[in-house]
């Protein structure tokens, strides 16, 4: 009889809790602005004037003011600080597995283990690498933020209708043949937020930093995008031993959140020498001020363990804070940035991504790049710009990484990388209108076009 009343009892708990559940991801959303008539009056900081009131006239005043202020605010205020380990750390590299003639050849397959260790614990995390064989010298690569596609097998390729995709959508053969490179990580394994309460983080690569007694994070220490900034930073020192990659011409991407994990990455560690980023919205390139679909606010209610609790000082008043994700942009001059989004991506604000990217423009001016915006208008859909120290293009569609977007940034590298000329899809295929003669042989059929 204790069996029949438990059933009951069991079912009631789970549509409670379903429905709790339904209720926050309801509230996520719920009064979000939509329209652009409904965008509060705001102005934003300029870029290129102090905390202290003074304009920055010079290269050398930016670096050794107004740049660290800025990246200073951000991790004090908004991602947190990565604290100081009380037991140091230790990382080693351990080569899993490596394949020289993955894609019929066409490149090498390197698949990693990097591990972090000191007294408190040790944490892992799987890299993994394809470098083109028919490169003589180190060759550029996309440095690309994942979050379980390894552990998951997303990096197999797809069947035969899509060799050399793999099945996240990395044009991967179309990478190979243009010269570039990939490195991915799955950055999770250094943190999930696990054990939080109320934005508290704790558990995997944090507790490796944790003090004598410490069980969370304290209000200015990291939040997660924080912590996986540093794993792709982690990630960096291992590509620097690579000798057949151009350490120099790292482009770190991400999309979405992790658009928003690439962009504190680059911003903190110069190393990387180029940002690609896709729909990363709010805490990636949007701006706050115009509170148009999500808001630091809302972040700080329903994704508090993303970024550090001291951030919930400006959640009500966003226009009191001295800087906007415009400045958090301009930091990355003179490297090249390049930003994509899509129309439809309301949540993200589209157009705010693009008040974000156009606003940055000050500090790349200020190195004597060009930016070839021809106004703050925001650029027509599907007209992507790329001779240009700032990228950008705003697609049809709705917010992810598409296959439009990655042959936009390959353009964007072979550009500001490899300086030839920008090259078409079709220019990859089929050079001299003939079909290149690497394609696979598969269920016996000869695809090989002599």
């Amino acid at each position: 009889m204790r069996k029949i009343k438990i059933l009951p009892a069991l079912l009631a708990f789970a549509c409670i809790t379903n429905f709790v559940e339904a209720q926050l991801h309801e509230g996520k959303y719920k009064g979000a602005i939509y329209e652009e008539k409904d965008v509060p009056k705001y102005k934003l900081p300029e870029v290129m004037k102090g905390f202290n009131g003074k304009m920055i006239a010079s290269v050398a005043d930016w670096e050794r003011t107004r740049r660290p202020e800025i990246i200073e605010f951000f991790a004090e205020n908004i991602y947190g600080k990565v604290p100081t380990p009380s037991d140091p750390i230790k990382t080693t590299f351990e080569l899993v597995a490596e394949d020289p003639s993955c894609l019929e050849g066409l490149c090498t397959k390197k698949e990693v283990k990097i591990s972090l260790k000191n007294k408190y614990g040790e944490v892992s995390m799987p890299l993994v690498l394809f470098v083109p064989n028919k490169s003589v010298k180190p060759v550029p690569v996309i440095y690309l933020y994942n979050g379980e596609d390894i552990s998951s097998g997303r990096l197999e390729l797809e069947g035969s209708q899509r060799f050399g995709n793999t099945k996240n959508g990395i044009p991967l053969k179309q990478m190979m043949m243009r010269g570039i490179g990939l490195v991915t990580i799955d950055g999770w394994a250094m943190g999930r937020g696990t054990g939080s309460e109320g934005g508290k983080v704790r558990g995997e690569l944090v507790n490796l930093f944790f003090k004598p007694g410490q069980k969370f994070t304290k209000a200015n220490e990291w939040g997660l995008i924080a912590v996986w900034a540093y794993a792709m930073r982690i990630g960096m020192d291992y590509i620097e031993t690579e000798k057949r990659i151009n350490s120099s011409q790292v482009a770190v991407l991400g999309c979405s959140v992790s658009g928003k994990v690439a962009l504190w990455a680059a911003a903190t560690d110069q190393r990387f020498g180029m940002t690609l980023l896709a729909t990363a919205g709010h805490g990636g390139d949007a701006i706050w001020r115009r509170q148009f679909g999500e808001t630091l606010d809302n972040m700080c209610i329903f994704l508090p363990t993303w970024i550090c609790r001291n951030a919930s000082k400006y959640a009500k008043n966003i226009n009191k804070m001295p800087v906007d994700q415009h400045t958090l942009l301009a930091t990355l001059a003179p490297r090249p940035l390049y930003v994509s989004n899509a129309h439809h991506d309301l949540w993200a604000d589209q157009k705010g991504q693009w008040i974000g990217t156009y606003n940055a423009k000050p500090a790349f001016d200020l190195y004597g790049k060009k930016v070839a915006f021809a106004s703050e208008e925001q650029p027509a859909l599907d007209q992507p710009i790329l001779e240009s120290s700032i990228g950008y293009h705003v697609r049809s569609g709705f917010h992810g990484l598409t296959l439009y977007d990655w042959e936009q940034y390959m353009k964007f590298i072979e550009f500001h990388f490899i300086k030839i000329p920008i090259r078409s899809t079709h220019d990859i295929y089929y050079p001299d209108g003939k079909l290149v003669d690497h394609y696979p042989n598969i269920a016996g059929e000869d695809y090989i076009v002599k």
